[in-house]
């Protein structure tokens, strides 16, 4: 067991009253395994990778990473312990204009005090591991959004995690590239023995992952069956409105 949440509960305060983001919620995920969340816009998703990574602390409950109270630290040393064994890949995050691809992916190595030369060179075999060591070289405005997300996966591979948390890799990118990028987590998962937890609004795009788990209102539907493989899940329909609520 690598990473347990065990009854997580986060509120954010809001003038019409306080938001429940996630209610009592409990995962467990270890390497070499892919575990995937799927949820409406506003369900949690991106609220629990957070409390997962330490960036956010819970409310109640606790965040166990490889036997140690992640929510108990600092935030010194959760930022310290996230440099070495967790990265985050986040849909739609902004990138500088101006830097190459090998330069963005080279620095969390940089931050880390990782010595350049060194840390182009681990840039370099994290961009080949995810098939887009042809774009080492250029800008990273000038790439596509499939190569985009590729680059952002090889910047998290390149600090060499034990967990890698992603919000929505393949949201924006068509079928196709869709399965691609999800066959490279799943590979990661199996070959790296890499901790993958990655969300997304739609089952569809989780097929890879083992076991899928529904989040709606900051609770998994059913935490005791996870989602099948293979089935499609509608989200629930809205009650029907009667003549008199109509």
């Amino acid at each position: 067991m690598l990473l347990h949440v065990e009854r997580v509960t986060k509120r954010y305060p809001r003038p019409t009253g306080e938001k429940i983001a996630l209610d009592d919620v409990s995962l467990t995920v270890d390497r070499g395994q892919i575990l995937g969340i799927f949820g409406p816009s506003g369900s949690g998703k991106s609220t629990l990778l957070r409390v997962a990574a330490g960036l956010l602390s819970p409310d109640s409950g606790s965040v166990i990473y490889n036997g140690e109270r992640l929510d108990s630290m600092s935030s010194t040393e959760r930022s310290r312990f996230r440099r070495r064994e967790i990265a985050c890949v986040w849909s739609g995050a902004l990138i500088p204009d101006g830097l190459s691809v090998v330069d963005h992916v080279a620095v969390p190595l940089l931050i880390d005090s990782r010595d350049h030369r060194a840390a182009e060179r681990r840039a370099r075999e994290a961009l080949l591991a995810c098939e887009v060591e042809h774009c080492s070289d250029l800008q990273m405005e000038a790439l596509s959004d499939g190569e985009r997300e590729r680059a952002s996966i090889a910047r998290a591979l390149a600090t060499e995690p034990r967990l890698l948390l992603a919000d929505g890799p393949a949201s924006r990118l068509s079928l196709i590239e869709q399965e691609q990028i999800m066959v490279l987590l799943a590979s990661l998962a199996e070959d790296a023995k890499v901790a993958v937890l990655v969300t997304d609004s739609n089952a569809d795009a989780l097929l890879r992952c083992d076991p899928v788990l529904y989040l709606n209102e900051g609770k998994f539907a059913s935490s005791a069956q996870p989602v099948q493989l293979g089935r499609v899940y509608p989200f629930p329909a809205r009650p029907a409105q009667s003549a008199a609520d109509a």
